[in-house]
């Protein structure tokens, strides 16, 4: 029995010693610095653009004004924002101004004389804020 396990020892001594060796030269390699440098490159992440909108009155009589404020996060100083009307069939224009200071804006004293409930929104591109009725009596 002493002369097979000194057969087993004497086989499986080189073979751990072998795997000794490749392990600690794999581990070697893997914290070695790699051969090359890669620059470093820049990547465009999208930004997410959200705009709100708050009307000064939600309720007035025909031929007074109203004012809509907002913010517009994610657009750059000077943007373009247009105020948008709900016309009963599709969304126009009424008013464009920039972004400010603080990503804020405002479109003064919007003018409203005809009765009823009127649909506005704020628009950037495909951006748009969600809709306030303003009523007007």
């Amino acid at each position: 029995m002493k002369s097979s396990l000194r057969t087993r020892s004497a086989r499986l001594l080189p073979v751990g010693a072998l795997s000794v060796a490749l392990l600690a030269t794999g581990a070697a390699g893997a914290f070695a610095a790699p051969a090359t440098q890669h620059n470093a490159t820049t990547v465009k992440t999208a930004t997410m653009v959200s705009i709100s909108v708050n009307a000064s009155r939600t309720e007035l009589q025909s031929g007074e004004s109203v004012t809509f404020t907002g913010a517009a996060t994610g657009l750059k100083i000077g943007d373009a924002l247009s105020l948008q009307r709900f016309d009963g069939t599709k969304w126009v224009t009424v008013k464009t101004v920039k972004v400010g200071q603080a990503n804020n804006y405002t479109f003064m004293a919007t003018k409203l004389t005809t009765r009823g409930s009127e649909r506005f929104r704020v628009s950037h591109g495909a951006t748009v804020s969600p809709t306030v009725i303003v009523s007007v009596k």
